[in-house]
């Protein structure tokens, strides 16, 4: 069996991808986004409990409809990437890249030689032996995400994007405007100015720029400026967003 670049697959077919972060730990959310035919989803363990354990269903739930899972780490630690791959993670995304060093020490840990330094397992990351060339065709079919987000990474994102092996470069938008004095103040010049860089120089180097966004009018928006990977929502948010509206909705209408 062969490996695919499902995400890369997906840009090349529709010229960008949308996606979701996942921070409830529920299998069944990831299950529910796939149906609904949501493209990727972030499976958060930055901002949540989430295990390994957990993770793996989560990574099952959406592969039942082709949807991509890729995790987000809480740390920059060789040991916890290479687990995360391990057990079968399409991919994964690291915070807090601020500069070319950071960004070999990822790709030396997540990457096999001659690009990486990663080791081999027989686990589920190679399908148990199915992917009868996992060696050869994982570095090109597990997906990088490298996130700036901070002035640090602004400043160095010439270096980040640059490095071999790389796919994508993510800004986050609010620890990128926090980091620059504007927190949550998108429209800032300063700001704007430091997105579209980001932007352009992933362009210039051949490397995917993404974002994360919160409305789909955001989204369009984003996409039509040439980001090809967006994310659209989180799923807790989203769940306090419209219970909050039916509950508001059921008690206007019992006092009407």
């Amino acid at each position: 069996m062969k490996m695919r670049n499902y995400l890369r697959e997906k840009i090349n077919e529709k010229g960008y991808v949308i996606g979701a972060f996942v921070a409830s730990c529920n299998p069944t959310n990831v299950e529910i986004l796939a149906m609904n035919g949501m493209d990727f989803a972030i499976l958060d363990m930055e901002h949540s409990p989430l295990g390994l354990e957990t993770m793996v269903d989560m990574i099952r739930a959406g592969e039942t409809y082709g949807m991509v899972s890729i995790p987000r780490v809480y740390t920059m630690e060789t040991k916890l990437m290479r687990r995360i791959l391990d057990v079968g993670a399409h991919g994964i995304m690291v915070p807090m890249v601020g500069n070319g060093s950071d960004a070999r020490y990822i790709m030396d840990a997540v990457k096999f030689p001659p690009l990486g330094l990663r080791g081999m397992n027989a686990g589920r990351g190679p399908r148990w032996g199915a992917y009868e060339n996992y060696l050869s065709e994982a570095n090109d079919a597990l997906f990088t995400i490298c996130q700036c987000e901070t002035v640090e990474g602004l400043e160095n994102i010439d270096k980040i994007a640059g490095t071999p092996g790389v796919d994508c470069v993510f800004i986050g938008t609010g620890d990128l405007s926090l980091d620059m004095g504007h927190p949550n103040d998108l429209k800032h010049p300063e700001v704007a100015e430091a997105i579209d860089k980001i932007r352009r120089t992933c362009e210039d180097a051949g490397v995917i720029p993404g974002i994360v966004t919160s409305t789909p009018e955001d989204a369009a928006r984003r996409i039509k400026e040439g980001f090809k990977i967006v994310t659209i929502m989180n799923d807790l948010g989203m769940f306090k967003k419209q219970s909050l509206l039916q509950i508001e909705k059921v008690h206007e209408l019992c006092d009407e």
